[in-house]
């Protein structure tokens, strides 16, 4: 014979920890409402901010390059006054797109080839500082340490040199580039440390002949300087 079942009353029903837990939870929703409509919307913003300047910074970089573009076709013509026109407004508009950096560059180039040495560096200062393309770095610095010793600023000079060899691309040009801070450390009165960079390629490149001549011929002026 079956039990008659017992009545569940309301007290028990109230006391059930899941039930309660559920009645919190709904409780908690509804007086956190706001808070976390304000956190949703947040997040929607970022997410959709972040879109928009995703797609601004391409949109910025499609057009730095294709004006860019249009300045190369000039310089290749040798039409110089309007590649500098292109360059600028890259410079002006776009500075912080790879093309904005790579017209100082070339706009630092037009102006060093024309003689115009002072109007040339700020632009390839900015790309020593900016810059990141391989192949105009090592122009860049050593433009820049022809300028600083033309105007007898050897501290400068050196300074560009350093920073030509810690970015050269080869081991044969780290080493050409060792040779040119031995110069001007010979030049700078710094004897011993032109010494040892110059020993050093002797050392290495016994076998370049370039090399070596280089070398020997910037350690025969400091043998003289030392007899002298």
């Amino acid at each position: 014979m079956l039990k008659p079942k017992r009545k569940i009353l309301r007290k028990e029903i109230e006391r059930d920890p899941f039930l309660e837990s559920i009645f919190s939870f709904k409780e908690h929703l509804k007086e956190k409402k706001q808070v976390y409509t304000r956190v949703v919307i947040g997040v929607l913003a970022v997410v959709l901010l972040g879109s928009f300047y995703m797609n601004s910074k391409a949109s910025s970089r499609e057009a730095a390059d294709n004006i860019i573009s249009k300045a190369m076709v000039y310089v290749d013509l040798g039409d110089n006054d309007n590649a500098m026109i292109h360059l600028q407004e890259v410079i002006d508009e776009y500075e912080n797109t790879s093309a904005g950096r790579n017209a100082s560059y070339y706009l630092g180039r037009i102006h060093f080839d024309k003689g115009e040495y002072e109007m040339a560096l700020p632009h390839f200062k900015r790309y020593a500082n900016k810059g990141k393309n391989a192949l105009l770095t090592g122009p860049t610095y050593q433009a820049l340490v022809y300028i600083y010793k033309a105007n007898q600023d050897l501290k400068n000079a050196i300074k560009y040199q350093k920073m030509s060899i810690d970015k050269a691309n080869s081991k044969e040009e780290e080493a050409w580039a060792s040779l040119g801070l031995a110069e001007l450390s010979l030049a700078n009165g710094d004897k011993s440390t032109a010494l040892k960079l110059v020993t050093r390629v002797q050392n290495d490149y016994e076998d370049n002949f370039d090399l070596k001549r280089k070398a020997d011929e910037i350690r025969g002026k400091i043998d003289a300087g030392e007899q002298g």
